[in-house]
């Protein structure tokens, strides 16, 4: 290698100066790149993560307004059917204290009302009919009387003793006497063919039949 002059030298020190700037300058830039290009990926990372948990969010949300919606549609459905069934209980309600109404002016009438000894019905032209002797006779065969006339008999008597408010827990010879005498007056006002049977013992079997069985279905429940 010759000697080189001074100038050459320094002409020679000023290019590769200018090299290794270039070199460092593009290896900086290089690595900054490279970490602008990590920040990025983790930025849009992070963007599409909170994206997902939005979704996911909005999902849940609308899961959970579908199900509010749908128990506020049942709720109201059993809201309507319990105002429905209390219409239907308060108009029961309203029947039966009209029947208990009439069964109490009944009654009242047979209380207040003296015996009379014809009423012009007819009924005095028919026998009287004494009470059958022993045990396991029928209370309508005994009373000479059709199915349909018997059934009517017995709704009107099985009513007064509820009015009459007899005891069906006790045994029908210990009734209170008054209250019998009311119960009898009110059937017989009620169906006069009643006043056939002798000392009531028609209509007493009917009740009394009618208390029995009231004690045997509570003894069956219990």
């Amino acid at each position: 290698m010759k000697n080189l002059t001074k100038k050459q030298l320094e002409t020679l020190v000023s290019d590769l100066q200018k090299e290794v700037e270039s070199l460092t300058l593009g290896t900086a830039r290089t690595q900054v790149e490279t970490e602008l290009e990590a920040v990025r990926q983790t930025e849009l990372e992070a963007v599409r993560q909170t994206a997902n948990e939005h979704v996911q969010a909005l999902v849940s949300a609308q899961a959970q307004i579908a199900a509010a919606e749908q128990a506020t549609i049942v709720a109201r459905t059993q809201v309507a059917i319990a105002e429905e069934a209390a219409e239907v209980a308060q108009a029961q309600a309203a029947a039966a204290e009209a029947a208990r109404a009439v069964l109490q002016q009944q009654l009242n009438a047979a209380a207040t009302a003296p015996a009379a000894a014809g009423t012009g019905d007819g009924l005095e032209d028919l026998p009287e009919i004494a009470r059958p002797a022993g045990s396991g006779w029928s209370i309508r065969e005994s009373m000479d009387m059709n199915r349909a006339d018997y059934a009517e008999v017995q709704r009107t008597i099985r009513g007064l003793v509820i009015r009459a408010q007899l005891d069906w827990t006790e045994d029908f010879r210990r009734q209170d006497a008054d209250k019998l005498a009311t119960l009898f007056r009110a059937a017989r006002k009620a169906h006069p063919v009643l006043r056939r049977y002798i000392n009531n013992w028609a209509t007493a079997a009917i009740a009394k039949q009618y208390m029995q069985n009231k004690r045997k279905h509570a003894y069956m429940l219990n």
